[in-house]
């Protein structure tokens, strides 16, 4: 084992809660002067476009809603709305408290770290800010790939970057996306991270992993047992 690739929402950070994004919902929307369900509905419909780029994080990001709903609003209110909302993916990317330890630890091992997420087009910025960016030099984000798992490119691109094959990785990921079974189809070893009741968000969801953990630090004993069954 060489390298380590992770999933990043509900892997190194936690699932958004339900009424975290309720209560974003009602911010924005009364920023925007929309009825929350209006925007809630409006904004789920966009998620595929907001994950592979295709509508950019910033002001401009809630003008088709405003458009849908026939409602004008100034460039000052819609770059109020984008901070609020950047604010909001700020907060979701704070690390789980094990997650910077469990890093620490696998880079003590010397093996390489990558990220492969789904994501808007800011959210990779924004990490560099957190605790976490620090780690991820190398990272394949939907937003900036104009695809998202399980697209053998998304997987591909890391591995490239770490000139490495995919026999040579261990992923590990929340099972969101298809990532797991996108992950052993490209010959990775796959690691479930069990959520349990904190799975709020599910997507494509499928929990099918070679291992499973229910925190990052059981990443560290399974590491090892894998590298001493590879020693000759």
């Amino acid at each position: 084992m060489k390298a380590v690739l992770f999933d990043l929402f509900g892997t190194l950070v936690p699932n958004l809660a339900p009424e975290v994004w309720s209560s974003s919902c009602e911010e924005i929307s009364h920023i925007l002067g929309i009825e929350p369900d209006d925007y809630a509905r409006l904004w789920s419909a966009r998620f595929e476009d907001r994950m592979t780029g295709r509508i950019q994080d910033g002001p401009a990001q809630f003008d088709e809603i405003l458009q849908h709903l026939n409602r004008e609003v100034s460039q000052e209110i819609r770059t109020q709305a984008s901070d609020t909302h950047r604010e909001l993916l700020r907060k979701a990317l704070q690390p789980k408290p094990d997650a910077v330890s469990t890093l620490e630890a696998i880079t003590d091992r010397n093996l390489r770290l990558a990220l492969v997420t789904d994501c808007s087009s800011s959210a990779p910025e924004i990490l560099d800010s957190t605790p976490l960016g620090r780690f991820f030099s190398c990272r394949a984000s939907s937003a900036h790939l104009g695809t998202r798992k399980p697209d053998p490119r998304m997987y591909q691109f890391v591995l490239d970057q770490l000139d490495l094959e995919a026999a040579d990785c261990l992923y590990v990921g929340d099972g969101n996306s298809h990532e797991l079974p996108g992950a052993k189809e490209m010959g990775m070893v796959t690691v479930w991270v069990d959520n349990g009741d904190s799975q709020h968000w599910q997507e494509r969801f499928e929990p099918s992993g070679d291992f499973t953990v229910k925190n990052l630090q059981e990443l560290i004993p399974l590491l090892d047992s894998l590298q001493q069954t590879e020693q000759p």
